[in-house]
């Protein structure tokens, strides 16, 4: 079974879209953590976990922007880690009959709330590493931690100097052989950094425009429009986006029988039941 790289990230993504780790965006183009080889690397290898064709791969999608971000979350008086809501500004109110009016909300999205005491020592210890937090928990039994930054730098690293020349004159098999060569766990972290920045809000840092949400059919987050109104006793939908139907319409991008099939397989496995 061959799978395309478009129905791999459909079923990447459904996953992916879970993820919420993260901050806004650094500077554009990314220069504020990595050196210039390193940023042409880890460019290569974010379009490694997520291959651009005809639609962008995972350098398009902001994966620099996002872990620049994350990396710098802990230079700001109020990191950015976790958005507030309820509303962004991407979907108006609806009308007195449901429908979408004119009339859109701030986007709360874009101010990130406070950490606790708790969620600030967990998150610096992810982020920032052992060697720079007072304390780390447990580290008798596990070890230090070491910062996203670092962790990436030394995986960079290795790629750079194995390859002996330039991002630019490496083939896309070499960047793939590259990326297979490093540990499990820096391809773990890319291929988890990358899905996040892909697949979470924009506001994040990655998924601009809501490139990775068009990717996988995702309408994006739908308040304060939603998909249905309570009215005269009774829930009446939005005819183009039903809840309790398909929507309507033929499928954007209808899954091959392989794609069909290796889910039978999984729900098989899984001892799950098909309707």
């Amino acid at each position: 079974m061959t799978l395309t790289r478009r129905e791999l990230v459909k079923l990447l993504g459904g996953a992916a879209l879970a993820f919420k780790a993260g901050c806004r965006s650094s500077t554009p183009g990314g220069d504020g953590v990595f050196a210039d080889d390193e940023l042409d690397m880890l460019r290569a290898f974010a379009d490694v976990v997520i291959p651009p064709d005809d639609t962008p791969g995972g350098s398009d999608l902001g994966a620099v922007a996002y872990i620049e971000t994350l990396a710098l979350a802990f230079d700001s008086a109020s990191p950015p880690v976790f958005a507030g809501g309820p509303f962004s500004d991407r979907n108006p109110f609806p009308d007195a009959n449901g429908h979408a009016s004119t009339d859109f909300p701030d986007n709360d999205f874009a101010n990130f709330i406070e950490l606790d005491r708790v969620a600030a020592a967990a998150w610096q210890l992810k982020v920032l590493g052992s060697d720079r937090v007072a304390a780390t928990p447990n580290e008798d039994l596990y070890g230090p931690v070491g910062s996203i930054e670092q962790q990436l730098k030394d995986g960079l690293r290795e790629a750079i100097d194995l390859a002996g020349k330039p991002v630019s004159q490496l083939e896309p098999d070499d960047i793939q052989i590259l990326f297979e060569g490093r540990s499990d766990e820096f391809k773990a972290l890319m291929i988890q950094l990358v899905c996040e920045a892909a697949f979470s809000a924009p506001e994040y840092g990655g998924n601009p425009d809501g490139a990775g949400w068009k990717l996988v059919n995702f309408e994006g987050d739908s308040q304060p429009l939603g998909y249905s109104q309570f009215v005269a006793g009774s829930y009446v939908e939005r005819p183009e986006a039903p809840l309790s139907t398909p929507n309507p319409g033929p499928d954007p991008d209808p899954m091959s029988s392989d794609v069909h099939d290796l889910l039978h397989t999984v729900i098989a496995v899984l001892g799950g039941r098909e309707s």
